[in-house]
């Protein structure tokens, strides 16, 4: 069975954000209660056990995180040191590495459905059967690394005669030739005019 152990440290992931990590130290511990770090607050709480071994709730509110004993965090193992280059590595010119660039390079897929976007270029958005189709003009791209919500990738800003003081972003893959059709028929989209 898993059991916490004085000096280690242990981690809870957040219900609502993967990428947000809580950590506790171990300070101290009885046979019914453990005394810990948590946030920079001493604390101490009762020992829990299931299957999985012992865990412990700091919090009592419904997305508090639970600290379970399996959960420990592990020392990165230092990296292996990288062999020393040969002379004629270092004066090859091909073993320079290129500066980054600004440049986005977008790859658009080259089968029938595809289509190219300029600014300038007129589109259509067609909502629905309730919403009016709407037009509007692409005035820019914008090239958006991937979030915690959203996938990143390149948009078209598009100002919509509907609020022309107000672009939207639109992905490059949501923009379709005129006539084009989801897999399940539907005729809802953006289109190039």
């Amino acid at each position: 069975m898993n059991t916490f152990e004085i000096g280690k440290e242990y981690y809870s992931r957040s219900i609502c954000n993967y990428d947000c990590v809580f950590t506790i130290k171990i300070t101290g511990r009885t046979a019914k209660t453990v005394s810990y770090e948590y946030m920079g607050e001493s604390r101490r709480s009762k020992i829990r056990v299931d299957d999985s071994g012992e865990y412990i709730q700091p919090d009592r509110y419904s997305m508090a995180p639970v600290f379970r004993a399996a959960r420990e965090i592990q020392e990165e193992e230092a990296p292996a040191a990288e062999p020393a280059p040969t002379p004629a590595a270092e004066e090859s010119p091909a073993a320079e590495v290129a500066p980054r660039s600004n440049v986005v390079t977008i790859s658009q897929p080259a089968d029938d459905g595809s289509v190219i976007v300029m600014i300038g270029q007129t589109l259509e958005r067609n909502c629905g059967a309730c919403f009016p189709l709407e037009n509007g003009t692409v005035v820019g791209f914008v090239d958006v690394p991937d979030g915690l919500v959203i996938r990143g990738g390149v948009f078209a800003l598009v100002r919509w005669d509907s609020y022309p003081d107000r672009p939207e972003r639109v992905r490059l893959s949501d923009i379709h030739r005129r006539g084009w059709r989801s897999a399940n028929g539907s005729p809802l989209g953006v289109f190039v005019r």
